[in-house]
């Protein structure tokens, strides 16, 4: 390859594409480039600068890094056939975490029966704000599960979900609710 076509080609990219085109042409149609690529370059920045600043007071575009940390727990008054669960979310993080209501899962060992927990003695409690630093207890009776289906009592493990407005999920422990040949 010649020299000078090598100089011609890094030096000046556009012009091996305007091909045997004069001088003057050749810099109109550089010149034509360059100002199509300024605009677009403002635009760009205008909608970065609008995506990062549309948001100041709620943590801006970098929300997701503010992870919100919690730990659930779930525990029993008894050994075996528990009457209550006393559920524990603890945030251990720095932000605020606004949960919904969470699910109790009993589980056998193929079926699984999963119920929303709204409140207790009929008072909704969820939504719920937690701040951080602050621990949130919940006492589950299981007698209250036993009246919508009696086969619950069969069953050998329960486990708590426990999920945030963003999506989110946490889970508990499993806490085992009677003997069985497999536990």
């Amino acid at each position: 390859m010649n020299d000078r076509y090598l100089n011609v080609f890094l030096f000046d990219p556009l012009g091996w594409y305007s091909g045997q085109e004069t001088d003057p042409e050749k810099l109109q149609l550089i010149r034509i480039i360059a100002f199509l690529l300024v605009v677009l370059g403002l635009f760009i920045g205008w909608e970065a600068w609008k995506f990062f600043h549309k948001r100041k007071n709620s943590g801006g575009v970098f929300q997701f890094l503010n992870k919100v940390k919690l730990e659930v727990s779930l525990e029993k008054d008894r050994l075996f056939r528990p009457r209550v669960l006393t559920m524990k979310i603890r945030n251990l993080g720095k932000y605020e975490a606004d949960l919904n209501a969470p699910v109790i899962e009993f589980r056998k060992i193929w079926s699984k029966r999963k119920f929303k927990v709204n409140g207790i003695h009929g008072q909704q409690v969820y939504p719920l704000f937690l701040y951080p630093g602050i621990t949130h207890q919940l006492e589950i009776e299981t007698v209250t599960f036993h009246q919508y289906d009696r086969d619950i009592k069969s069953f050998y493990w329960a486990r708590v979900y426990v999920s945030d407005a963003e999506g989110h999920q946490w889970k508990s422990n499993k806490v085992k609710l009677r003997k069985s040949l497999v536990t």
